[in-house]
């Protein structure tokens, strides 16, 4: 007869945990909120172009088994521009004077940031994200995010490179 209940009620509880939306589960965001997908920002869902610069920038690189980070600022802002965005298609064109060369990205908008990814065959990747918040005079906070690795034989391999630019975009629609 315990067998039978246990049954019983295991079967129950799996029924009541299949049939409850997982968008409706009790998962508390911050301050007390649901965790939900949020509403797509209007102003990034309409860009069509963006001029961005970043005067200030962090690397980093290993020294033994230990990773370092500096932060910088330019002599001279880093360039990026994004065209041809089409969020609905999720593709834009980019290319960036000192930053790289120009090639078809990704983009995905997700609630109130826009971001572009670059996957190079040489295994390097970069994210531009974009932010629906004002820095100055209309111009949308930024950062632009760089990883990459190449083995350069096996007598004295290269580090990884890792870098991150911070500044803003001007936009275009």
């Amino acid at each position: 007869m315990k067998h039978i209940r246990a049954s019983w009620v295991l079967r129950a509880v799996a029924v009541v945990a299949l049939s409850v939306p997982v968008g409706h589960a009790l998962v508390r965001g911050q301050r007390g909120r649901r965790n939900r997908v949020p509403e797509a920002s209007k102003l990034l869902e309409s860009l069509k172009g963006l001029n961005c610069s970043f005067p200030a920038a962090a690397s980093a690189t290993w020294k033994g088994n230990e990773p370092q980070a500096q932060a910088i600022r330019l002599a001279s802002p880093a360039v990026l521009t994004a065209f041809d965005i089409d969020t609905q298609d999720g593709t834009a064109e980019m290319t960036g004077g000192n930053l790289r060369a120009p090639s078809r990205v990704t983009v995905k908008l997700a609630g109130s940031t826009l971001h572009f990814l670059d996957m190079g065959l040489d295994g390097a990747v970069g994210v531009l994200t974009v932010f629906a918040r004002e820095s100055h005079d209309s111009r949308l906070q930024a950062v632009y995010s760089r990883a990459s690795y190449a083995e350069n034989g096996a007598s004295a391999p290269d580090p990884p490179i890792m870098s991150q630019f911070y500044g803003d975009c001007e936009t275009g629609r």
